[in-house]
């Protein structure tokens, strides 16, 4: 999956996740789809590949700009 907002357990499954880079990433574990910070677990604007663990318990997962996330 690429840019969006994602249900975790419909739209993608838990686990971790390594995307493969970008300029301008930024990506957020979501707890609720509010769109308030308090629905943010956890968030970070990256350069380049980073790692994201999914848990089960997490609503949603938002990342912009990161390029594709293969598991």
């Amino acid at each position: 999956f690429g840019d969006g907002t994602f249900i975790v357990g419909t739209d993608m499954a838990a686990g971790t996740y390594r995307n493969a880079g970008g300029s301008g990433c930024y990506w957020a574990r979501l707890r609720s789809f509010g769109g308030t910070v308090s629905d943010i677990i956890a968030n970070d604007n990256v350069t380049g590949s980073t790692v994201v663990t999914i848990s089960a318990s997490d609503r949603g997962f938002t990342p912009n700009g990161c390029g594709p996330w293969p598991k």
